[in-house]
């Protein structure tokens, strides 16, 4: 009988684990590295900039850490391993990602600090202050993990969105900017998909829905187009099944809302810094790719300027992230030019372009997520 001796064998397995570990190591610091990741919709880190600011205060760490964990190899494939084996200990949330009930992803509303909420109502305020001519409009958007609460996992620790959106409700109206309120429109409505089950956006019946509580405030005409829904891809999957792994499996219906009598109203989409005009508000090219949703508007641009032949002279400045793509085209028979400004983008003077296109209106469009942890309208909107 052979006589195996322990010592050795697991100084060999030490040896194996070694070079499993610097191969993988070396793989990470060769292989090309992406900026952009197309599954998540997103841009990942870029490598940790070295300093003594940096290292000093820790952010050093956390820069590694994050290029790390963006740029380790076969990242989807773990991610995706990461969540099943999650699944199957019960686990119901994977990076700020709920599991829920009806196969729908909520993603995690992240609480404001008071610094923050202070200086996006202090802007809003100014804002409105500085251009008493004009209309202003607020509509912002509550996110699934709001109107689907009951589809929540039992153990989901979620913060109550909708104090958030009182205050900017009071906020709002108190600036003299009409606050539309969409809450109760949803909650009547959700018998009807208002949101991707695998996603973060309104579905374009979510949008619809809000079109419509938003020109009972803005006095438009709703009856001046009637719409057909079809289906434009029957293979969605959104960034909420990239980020988590949950879901890998789950494709969805992507609609569109098009006119009955297309021949009436015929538009000019100008991408303004792209320095490309097209005639229809969707590119269809995107339906080929991961990031479906881009089919509204070709994605988010800094500017977009639209045309219209509406008989009403009516221009609409939007300052919007990306929920506002797949509603816009339902504000288009009522203003002859809409121009929508993504202040995540747009490095321009506000004042300089509401003066010069001669704006009559202003329509806020966000999802509370992103309205409340990203700064940049905030930052666009002061003096």
């Amino acid at each position: 009988m052979e006589n195996h001796n322990p010592k050795k064998f697991y100084h060999n397995l030490g040896i194996i684990l070694c070079a499993v570990l610097l191969c993988v190591l070396v793989i990470n610091i060769v292989i090309p590295k992406k900026s952009f990741s197309e599954k998540e919709n997103r841009v990942l880190a870029s490598a940790p900039t070295v300093s003594l600011g940096s290292f000093t205060s820790g952010r050093l760490g956390e820069q590694i850490e994050d290029y790390a964990n963006d740029h380790f190899l076969l990242r989807d494939l773990w991610v995706s391993f990461q969540a099943n084996l999650s699944r199957l200990l019960g686990k119901t949330e994977q990076n700020g990602v709920y599991l829920g009930k009806d196969g729908y992803l909520f993603e995690s509303f992240s609480v404001p600090g008071e610094s923050f909420t202070a200086g996006i109502s202090n802007a809003l305020s100014s804002f409105a202050a500085d251009h008493p001519s004009l209309k202003m409009y607020m509509l912002l958007a509550p996110t699934a993990v709001n109107i689907l609460n009951d589809h929540l996992p039992s153990a989901a620790p979620e913060a109550d969105q909708n104090q958030y959106i009182d205050m900017i409700r009071t906020v709002s109206e108190n600036a003299g900017i009409t606050f539309v309120d969409v809450r109760d429109t949803f909650k009547s409505h959700t018998d009807e998909q208002l949101y991707y089950r695998t996603d973060h956006h309104w579905t374009t019946s979510g949008a619809y829905y809000a079109y419509t509580a938003l020109a009972g405030n803005m006095g438009l005409d709703t009856s001046l187009v009637t719409y057909e829904k079809l289906p434009a891809s029957m293979a969605f999957q959104g960034t909420l099944a990239a980020k988590s792994g949950f879901r890998q499996n789950l494709y969805e219906e992507l609609d569109v809302f098009l006119p009955m009598d297309s021949t009436s109203y015929e538009y000019v989409v100008n991408y303004v810094d792209e320095r490309k005009k097209v005639a229809s508000f969707y590119a269809s090219e995107k339906l080929a790719t991961r990031d479906k949703y881009a089919m509204f508007f070709d994605g988010n641009h800094a500017q977009v300027k639209i045309y219209t032949p509406a008989a009403e002279d009516r221009t609409l400045l939007v300052l919007k992230d990306s929920y506002a793509n797949s509603l816009v085209p339902f504000l288009s028979p009522n203003f002859r030019n809409i121009i929508m400004i993504d202040p995540r983008y747009y490095y321009g003077s506000l004042d300089d372009l509401i003066a010069a296109d001669e704006v009559d209106e202003v329509l806020f469009i966000y999802n509370a997520n992103t309205f409340f942890s990203d700064n940049s309208l905030e930052l666009l909107l002061a003096p």
